[in-house]
């Protein structure tokens, strides 16, 4: 269809809308187009994305201001395949059925097994037109995470990192190593991700909030999640004294170890076995929340232990224009020895005297790939 892209990309700027909120579900953008039997006099009749805490669903937003007339042809344009399963609701496919919409258009076959045996092919039958690969390249990389999620059991990572000219995270003499700009982006990555993970060491020698603090984004703070595998973190510290937002601890210890004042609302251990304590457990369990981009801020030690295990698929460095020494900690640090691994530049910025870089690991690259054919 001539105006297929047009109204797809309306949709994608409405599931970007939702992409703070719209937690556990993904953020789904959905336009409904009212035009003549033969495709002309185009406009759109309803429009919704994924509302906060995951419903409504971006389908029934938009069907509830569509005023069908019999008169005119409907096309439905969503950024990934409708629901076909029962949840709380009737499915969105079941909503549509019953309109006079006469073509489904998505971008993205859904990877949620709930998806299989979908109806959307019976849809075909009762003779309206179901197409998808709309878009699909720039839409896979919105929907990343959510597909690494239901496809690996595990999100999207993204480990950022600060670092001086000569690769240290540490200076005797500034506070900061990142500028205040930098600090910004940091805040936007934030609210663009469902959790974020630091050490137990990043908690008790920086005492961080790990919440957005610009003007506009205070309510899009994501989950906390600290790895604490002795649960040795004391009632003082910010993550724990302020629970406006959700902090997970994972630990090693039993429930029965719990210390009082970490059972309070808001806070959550996930424990693990000292015999399962790795990494790949560690994100199945994160997953399994519903978290599909998980924002890694950790130390050198942090950063060592994720680029080991190989699961890092965006790295992202705000460099300063400075030079430390030998004196100052190093960028990463690794346990044993490290497998070597590919990484690409994707994007350099100038941000007054910091530099941000942007990379992504070949395998992340090879994932998108592979599955952009698939779905």
């Amino acid at each position: 269809m001539h105006f297929d892209n047009k109204y797809m990309n309306i949709a994608f700027n409405l599931a970007k809308k939702g992409m703070a909120t719209s937690f556990p579900n993904p953020s789904v953008g959905c336009v409904i187009v009212e035009c003549t039997h033969d495709f002309k006099n185009d406009k759109i009749a309803g429009f919704g994305f994924t509302q906060k805490g995951g419903r409504p669903h971006a389908e029934a937003k938009a069907l509830e201001k569509v005023n069908f007339k019999k008169t005119k042809k409907y096309l439905c344009y969503s950024t990934l395949e409708p629901c076909s399963h029962f949840g709380r609701d009737v499915s969105c496919l079941d909503k549509i059925q019953k309109t006079p919409i006469s073509q489904i258009i998505f971008a993205l076959k859904d990877p949620d097994k709930r998806m299989k045996g979908s109806k959307i092919k019976k849809l075909s039958v009762d003779g309206k037109t179901i197409r998808s690969g709309i878009l699909k390249k720039d839409l896979f990389k919105f929907y990343e995470g959510y597909f690494l999620n239901k496809i690996k059991n595990r999100p999207k990572i993204t480990l950022k990192m600060a670092s001086t000219l000569d690769g240290k995270i540490t200076s005797s003499k500034k506070k900061w190593i990142s500028n205040s700009s930098s600090r910004k982006i940091v805040h936007h990555l934030r609210s663009n991700n469902d959790a974020i993970l630091v050490g137990s060491n990043t908690v008790k020698i920086d005492n961080p909030r790990l919440t957005c603090r610009i003007n506009g984004l205070e309510n899009t703070s994501p989950i906390r999640i600290v790895i604490n595998r002795k649960l040795d973190l004391t009632e003082d510290f910010h993550i724990i004294t302020d629970r406006s937002v959700k902090t997970i601890l994972i630990s090693s210890l039993n429930k029965e170890q719990i210390p009082k004042h970490l059972k309070k609302k808001n806070i959550e251990i996930i424990n693990i076995k000292n015999e399962k304590f790795n990494l790949k457990t560690i994100l199945k369990e994160i997953s399994s929340f519903g978290i599909n981009n998980l924002l890694v801020e950790g130390g050198a030690r942090m950063a060592g232990f994720f680029l080991k295990s190989k699961f890092v698929d965006e790295l992202i460095i705000f460099r300063n224009n400075i030079i430390v020494g030998d004196a100052e900690l190093s960028l990463i640090k690794f346990k044993g020895n490290y497998n070597e691994e590919e990484f690409q530049l994707k994007k350099l910025m100038k941000l007054k005297n910091n530099i941000l870089e942007v990379y992504r690991s070949q395998s992340s690259l090879f994932f998108m790939k592979k599955n952009i054919e698939k779905y």
